[in-house]
């Protein structure tokens, strides 16, 4: 175990975020609430889950899992229940997993899915049956070729687990990476995931549905197809810049998240621009609503205003970018989004010019509507991009909770740790 290390910044805190404070280092920051005042974070390198038992205005020390690589997750449960799942290092691949039922005082190790080259697992649980479910891909870009997107079952709370099926139905080289998936109140299960034809950019965004546990998949829709030339000229659509993923809201409600390239009218000039997109559907993934930028167009066309006036040179990314994007409902089925942001400009770094990058958070009454205005949650960092593949968030009845990574001064664009900060906000 490590030390816990807070540093509060209440008072310099934005637009009514308190307890913006650093945890600590890692990477890949995620955040779970059980609803009933117990909030774990978690990292990896370190591969580390924390836990607070009042709402996240406290946590304890940091309990490591050694034996690991990285994708650490943590999803809570009720009474006092969480399951952790990570990477098991390249000698042994694989997926591990641990539980707790003393609220993250004691972890029980599992056994995972060990002995192949398994990337990006996320997990979901059906409660009124006691099963949990974890999604993955067969290889990853950097490694193996993908052999598909699947899913495992588990039956003893997340302890052993059976894979049940192949999730995606692509065909031979558009190979199916960086899955999600979350579960409706009735147990439907929704996945997303996107395709690479060259096993570098991405090229479309993929969604399915389960009624049947995982069993069986139908329903499949592509979300969007990717703009990799905006124009007239040719985009960055690199893997690590356009993740995107999927949430939902009682039984029919669902939302797909996700970044695209396109051209933001400035000063008369239509600029190209990263900007984070939602697609709503409310029967349950049969059909979807018109893609449409997170950000109303007054505020997204403010955004890359001010952009182009901050901007200093023709260096390092210089365009208006929203990327590491997160989606969630909170307990009134309100949209909430996060994601990071470099409205700010640039600002130099050693002898050249970098974006300022902060993470923003925006929400609606209701899918569909407008977001408001968005906010500014943690401080500007000048660096070449965030670190790495996301940022996380969710919100339970009293609070919305935001992790993020962040790597000041960074001129290496796959830093794949940094300092891990948490920030959260009263529900409104």
């Amino acid at each position: 175990m490590t030390p816990f290390l807070a540093v509060f910044l209440c008072a310099s805190s934005p637009a009514q975020w308190e307890d913006i404070r650093r945890i600590g280092n890692g990477g890949e920051t995620y955040v779970s609430s059980d609803d009933a005042g117990t909030v774990y974070i978690s990292s990896h390198i370190p591969v580390q889950v924390i836990v607070s038992r009042d709402w996240g205005a406290t946590f304890g020390k940091p309990y490591e899992f050694p034996n690991s690589l990285g994708d650490m997750l943590v999803y809570a449960r009720p009474n006092g229940k969480a399951i952790v799942t990570y990477m098991y290092p390249f000698s042994t691949q694989g997926m591990a997993s641990a539980v707790t039922d003393d609220y993250g005082k004691t972890w029980k190790d599992g056994k995972g899915i060990p002995g192949r080259p398994l990337d990006r697992e996320w997990v979901t649980t059906n409660e009124a049956t006691d099963e949990a479910f974890m999604i993955y891909s067969d290889g990853y870009i950097g490694g193996p070729k993908s052999k598909g997107v699947f899913i495992a079952k588990s039956t003893d709370g997340g302890l052993n687990w059976k894979e049940i099926s192949r999730v995606d139905n692509e065909e031979e080289g558009d190979y199916a990476i960086d899955p999600h998936l979350v579960s409706s109140s009735d147990g439907k299960l929704y996945a997303f995931w996107t395709t690479s034809s060259d096993y570098n950019t991405v090229d479309t965004y993929r969604f399915a549905t389960s009624t049947d546990g995982g069993k069986t998949w139908g329903k499949f829709s592509t979300i969007a197809k990717v703009n990799k030339k905006v124009s007239g000229k040719d985009m960055d659509t690199q893997e690590r810049w356009m993740l995107g993923g999927v949430a939902a809201s009682g039984e029919k409600e669902v939302m797909a998240f996700y970044v695209n390239y396109v051209p933001v009218p400035v000063s008369g000039e239509d600029k190209p621009c990263l900007v984070t997109h939602v697609r709503y559907s409310h029967d349950a993934g049969a059909t979807w609503t018109e893609s449409k930028p997170v950000l109303n167009p007054t505020e997204l066309g403010k955004a890359a205003k001010l952009y182009a006036q901050n901007k200093t040179a023709e260096a390092n990314n210089a365009q208006y970018m929203q990327c590491l994007s997160w989606g969630f409902y909170d307990r009134q089925s309100r949209p909430h989004f996060v994601w990071q942001d470099n409205r700010d400009g640039q600002a130099k770094l050693n002898d050249s010019y970098y974006n300022q990058w902060r993470v923003r958070h925006a929400w609606a009454t209701k899918p569909g509507e407008e977001s408001f205005a968005s906010e500014p949650v943690s401080r500007p960092v000048v660096c070449i991009r965030p670190p790495l593949d996301f940022l996380c968030a969710t919100a339970d009845s009293k609070y919305v909770y935001v992790t993020w990574t962040e790597t000041p001064k960074a001129t290496d664009g796959w830093a794949f740790t940094g300092e891990f900060w948490f920030g959260r906000k009263k529900i409104d």
